[in-house]
C-alpha cells in the first residue's frame, strides 16, 4: 500500500467495535476487510483514516449498513456467496504513518466510484448526526 489511502480502498484490518472498547479491549479480536470511508491530514501532516467494518451478520434493527452489491464484492476480491454490509455506525480512525494495529496494508481492492460517494455521503450524514459510534485507535 501506499503511503496515502484512497476512499474505496478494501483492506484487512483488526477492527475494534464500540463495544469491545466498551468492555476494555485494546484490539479487535480477528482481522476483518474494511474500508476506507475518508482520509484527511491532520496538523502534523499525517494521514488521518475513517475506517468502516465489513461483515457478513446482516445489520440490527436500528443499526446503519449498506449492503454490497455483488459486482463491488467482486471488484475488491471478497466472497461472492455471501451478502455483505459496510457498517456506516461504527468507525475506526487511525493515522497510517503511526499505526501500531495494521499490518497488512496491502488493498485488496477498490470499490467504484460511485459505491464510495455513496458510503461516503451515508457516513458524513450520519456523523452530522451524531450518530455514529467512534473507536480512536489513533492513541
Amino acid at each position: 500500500m501506499s503511503s496515502d489511502p484512497k476512499p474505496g480502498e478494501v483492506f484487512r484490518y483488526p477492527f475494534l467495535w464500540k463495544r469491545q472498547e466498551e468492555a476494555g479491549e485494546s484490539e479487535g479480536r480477528k482481522t476483518r476487510p474494511v474500508c476506507i470511508a475518508v482520509t484527511a491530514t491532520n496538523r502534523d501532516g499525517e494521514t488521518v483514516v475513517f475506517i468502516l467494518p465489513i461483515t457478513t451478520q446482516p445489520p440490527m434493527r436500528g443499526r446503519q449498513a449498506i449492503e454490497i452489491p455483488q459486482i463491488e464484492s467482486q471488484r475488491v476480491g471478497l466472497d461472492l456467496h455471501v451478502r455483505k454490509w459496510v457498517m456506516l455506525d461504527e468507525i475506526n480512525t487511525d493515522i497510517v504513518e503511526r499505526s501500531w494495529v495494521w499490518d497488512d496494508r496491502v488493498p485488496l481492492g477498490v470499490f467504484s466510484g460511485a459505491f464510495t460517494a455513496r458510503i461516503r455521503s451515508s457516513l458524513l450524514a450520519l456523523a452530522r448526526a451524531g450518530a455514529a459510534r467512534i473507536v480512536d485507535r489513533m492513541k
